[in-house]
């Protein structure tokens, strides 16, 4: 089994048998009635740095080229599960207790040419010791990159009445979360024409750290005249029995990256590093629900993801440079169609909810 799937799914069998204790609780909060649990399914978009190992040689200087493309539609599969429990009222605030996960990849390739004078294209192995000139070269990279994350969280309540729409926004609860996520490419850079050569390589990121955040109900009403359709008495999300929601958290993390580069061609060499950094990641999620029954519902699930460090390799020119981890921002996006269900006798969610 994969580490991210291996570490979500000892989280998430851990909370089920912490939940069983407050099956009972009849006590309803914004988010969760007892306990729900929930899976679903998506596409996920992500952004990640360039590769660029070739090279043009121009003017007694080596211009990189970019092997891949940093483009946000990048697309590929996601599939996430997690269980949320009441823990009832502490202190006047009605808190709940949730473990949840996601799994997401994404595989792109690229095509990149070099050909004719004056231009020299250039390979160089990641140790730096040797460099290959050829007048032309056909270079194809392919990424394939897993995104992964496994989150432990509170949500106090604020105990505002839950059943009447907002206007525009109601605060219904804070955040406070523990999370753990990492970002694992597997890298191949080929070339059959001029220097025949190729570059496999894993760089591994993993973030560990935790968030705060805030969230809430929110609504078209304030819009004019259009959030007056939508929402407004009679509207078409009123008479759908469509609801609206949303958390935006913030979180500090440690970065840890492992690189591990083997080239094959005309020597063959292996290369490794390691670095640490400190990263911020903001998260903007948004919900549209519908309830089905007293005790199911379905929601459509948006994550807006900025992650301020993300690895990117800076490969050796030669034996005076070394090959290293630098780091730049990356953006995802992630959305998914997730089934909720309540346990036990309550119903999910308050009455008017």
């Amino acid at each position: 089994m994969p580490r991210p799937l291996r570490i979500f799914a000892a989280t998430l069998f851990g909370a089920v048998l912490f939940a069983q204790p407050v099956l009972a609780q009849d006590y309803v909060t914004s988010t969760s009635g007892g306990t729900r649990i929930w899976a679903g399914g998506g596409v996920q978009f992500l952004s990640l740095p360039e590769i660029k190992f070739t090279g043009v040689g121009r003017n007694g200087g080596v211009v990189r080229q970019d092997n891949t493309e940093k483009d946000f539609w990048d697309a590929g599969g996601a599939a996430g599960g997690g269980i949320e429990t009441s823990f009832g009222n502490w202190g006047g605030w009605m808190v709940t207790g949730a473990v949840k996960g996601f799994w997401a990849n994404v595989e792109t390739d690229r095509l990149v040419g070099c050909n004719g004078s004056p231009t020299t294209c250039v390979v160089t192995d990641p140790t730096g010791g040797f460099t290959f000139n050829s007048a032309t070269l056909s270079t194809k990279a392919d990424r394939d990159a897993d995104y992964w994350g496994a989150q432990a969280e509170l949500k106090f309540g604020t105990g505002a009445p839950q059943e009447v729409k907002p206007e525009m926004y109601r605060h219904d609860y804070f955040i406070v979360g523990f999370d753990v996520r990492g970002i694992d490419q597997d890298n191949r850079i080929r070339s059959a024409t001029g220097t025949a050569f190729t570059l496999r390589e894993t760089l591994d990121t993993t973030y560990t750290g935790g968030y705060i955040g805030i969230g809430g109900e929110y609504s078209f009403g304030f819009v004019p005249v259009v959030g007056k359709w939508l929402k407004g008495q009679g509207g078409v999300l009123d008479r759908l029995g469509f609801r609206t929601y949303l958390n935006a958290t913030a979180g500090f993390y440690n970065a840890s990256t492992d690189y591990n580069g083997n080239f094959t061609g005309p020597v063959t060499t292996r290369t490794s590093t390691s670095d640490d950094d400190f990263a911020f990641i903001g998260t903007l999620s948004l919900e549209t629900r519908k309830q089905l029954s007293g005790r199911t519902s379905v929601s459509l699930w948006t994550d807006y993801e900025y992650i301020s460090s993300a690895p990117s390799m800076h490969y050796a020119n030669g034996p005076t440079d070394t090959t290293r981890i630098t780091n730049t921002d990356a953006f995802a996006t992630r959305t998914m169609l997730r089934l909720n269900i309540g346990l036990g006798s309550d119903q999910l969610y308050a009455n008017g909810y």
